[in-house]
């Protein structure tokens, strides 16, 4: 593939993260505390946060159906990209002028189609990476979709976080919208191609899912998301109500989390290539811990200006290996079922770990949910350990 193609390409992947980077920025760093203005208890965001996460879940069906069947005749990936892009900006041009309080249920539903939409483009990305990308790019394909998925954390965590400090919430939202709509322009970027032969839809690949190797890797899967996006969420509100730090503040430490997750993500595609699958996945799970240790041990507010921009590397070197190393397990006959299959675990540990926060926060407070999530992502080491040894050849594997 030409230069001018690759470009073309990871420019796609890396402009369509950015858009899902506004949503998960707005998701994992802001709707809290939008939530708290109704005086929402935790528990009560907390669902909020796992009902809207379902559809993320739900993915593998999205995924089962892109790879069997062409949207209309006109692709397996590009024309439900463009379905969940719509979903998701119409939700986001709605959802402000809902009331979480006096119309609990319809926040919650709308909230629920915007996850949809998400899921969908998501998705088929993700199908469309794979069915794209040689073994030689993953690493670098995925550390541009991290990198524009963090560049877009830096961007709006400070959009988001002044336009929250005045108050002015919905047109927070209705940016999102018009990113997502904005986004269909990019799809030309990016050819979808037929599948080669012996890469079609086949049933036989299914038995790929119930392979010892693939079932702890999802396991890792379920893990890393529940410990590191949770942390995450609540990251702002925990510097916000334990410290006292202002919106302002907690905008600019939004965007040092953002550029430290550009410089992380983007650190491991040549990293896993030079490291290799096992080393890559093994470090990933050192720096997660240590990262998330520094957050609940913080003594002051003002240590966040270090610490929240190293959870944030941490957070970003996580993503592209783990992906990288996701690509990998994924049969391509079923190459968007089984990739969202993977990242469905994550979404449960994700949405699972949300209910779980808000109740331990509630119960227990703060510290201990970071240096319980800690102890999760050391935990990691020992399933990488099982993973390598029942796959040999994926053990020593790097990008080169």
């Amino acid at each position: 593939m030409s230069n001018v193609s690759n470009a073309r390409k990871f420019g796609f992947f890396g402009s369509i993260y950015f858009v899902e980077g506004a949503v998960l920025t707005m998701f994992s760093t802001y709707m809290i505390i939008y939530l708290r203005k109704y005086s929402l208890s935790f528990t009560q965001i907390g669902l909020i946060s796992s009902i809207s996460l379902l559809p993320t879940i739900l993915k593998i069906f999205i995924g089962a159906v892109s790879d069997k069947w062409s949207l209309f005749g006109r692709g397996h990936r590009k024309p439900y990209i463009l379905l969940g892009l719509i979903l998701q900006g119409l939700g986001y041009v709605v959802l402000p002028l809902i009331s979480p309080v006096e119309s609990y249920g319809l926040f919650v539903a709308v909230s629920f189609c915007i996850g949809l939409g998400m899921a969908t483009y998501d998705t088929t990305t993700d199908g469309l990476g794979i069915d794209t990308t040689p073994d030689a790019d993953r690493g670098n394909v995925q550390a541009f979709c991290v990198g524009g998925r963090a560049l877009s954390a830096v961007v709006f965590g400070v959009a988001f976080g002044l336009l929250a400090g005045k108050d002015l919430w919905r047109y927070a939202f209705w940016l999102i919208a018009a990113l997502s709509f904005l986004e269909a322009l990019a799809l030309p970027l990016v050819r979808e191609r037929p599948a080669e032969p012996g890469r079609e839809f086949a049933l036989v690949a299914f038995k790929e899912l119930a392979k010892p190797a693939y079932l702890v890797f999802v396991l890792i899967g379920t893990l890393f998301p529940l410990a590191l996006y949770s942390s995450y969420s609540m990251l702002s509100v925990f510097l916000k109500e334990g410290f006292g730090v202002g919106m302002n503040t907690i905008a600019l430490l939004s965007g040092l989390f953002g550029i430290g997750q550009v410089a992380g993500g983007l650190a491991g595609g040549p990293l896993l290539k030079r490291l290799g699958r096992k080393a890559g996945l093994y470090t990933t799970a050192v720096v997660t811990a240590l990262a998330t240790l520094f957050i609940g041990v913080m003594p002051s507010g003002a240590l966040a200006w270090l610490v929240v921009p190293l959870f944030g590397a941490a957070f970003g070197y996580y993503s592209t290996i783990y992906f990288a190393v996701a690509m990998d397990f994924a049969d391509p006959r079923i190459a968007a079922f089984m990739f969202a299959v993977t990242m469905a675990f994550g979404n449960l540990g994700i949405s699972g770990g949300s209910a779980l926060s808000g109740i331990l926060v509630d119960k227990v407070g703060f510290r201990p949910l970071f240096l319980i999530y800690a102890g999760v992502n050391l935990l990691m080491i020992v399933l990488s350990f099982v993973v390598f040894r029942l796959r040999k050849d994926l053990a020593g594997k790097s990008a080169d």
